[in-house]
C-alpha cells in the first residue's frame, strides 16, 4: 500500500507573513517603460497611457509634450530635457528608434500626470 506524502505548507501560506516590499527602480525591479506607473526624481507620479511609440508619434510628442525624460540604466537616473534641448534630442535619437531589422536602443513612452500633463519618456538601452 503507498504511503501519503507529508503535508507541506502551500505558497500562500509561507508568503501570508512577509512584509508588502517597497520598490525602487534600479537592479531587479521594472524600469518605468515596463510599469504602469512611476514617480520621477521630482515626486511627479506619472501614468503610461502607451508605448513603445512610432518615430512619427516621438517627433510630435517632442514638441507637444509637458515634460520630456530620458531614462538610463532602467530608470536608475533620469535626465530632463528642457524645451530649448528637444531639437537636439529628436536629431540624437531618431536613428535609434527605427524598426530596421536591428534592436532600437531607445524606446520612447507616452505618460500623463492626474492633472492632464503629458510626458514623453525615453528609455536608453546599451
Amino acid at each position: 500500500m503507498p504511503r501519503k506524502r507529508p503535508r507541506t505548507a502551500a505558497m500562500a501560506e509561507l508568503t501570508a507573513g512577509l512584509p508588502p516590499v517597497q520598490y525602487t527602480y534600479g537592479a531587479g525591479v521594472p524600469s518605468p517603460g515596463g510599469a504602469t506607473e512611476f514617480v520621477d526624481d521630482r515626486g511627479q507620479r506619472w501614468r503610461k497611457v502607451r508605448g513603445p511609440l512610432d518615430p512619427r508619434l516621438v517627433k510630435r510628442l517632442l514638441t507637444t509634450a509637458d515634460a520630456v525624460i530620458t531614462g538610463h540604466g532602467a530608470g536608475s537616473s533620469f535626465r530632463h530635457i528642457a524645451a530649448a534641448d528637444r531639437a537636439d534630442t529628436w536629431q540624437a535619437v531618431k536613428n535609434r528608434l527605427s524598426d530596421t531589422g536591428e534592436s532600437p536602443t531607445c524606446r520612447p513612452f507616452e505618460f500623463v500626470s492626474a492633472d492632464g500633463r503629458t510626458l514623453l519618456y525615453l528609455e536608453e538601452w546599451c
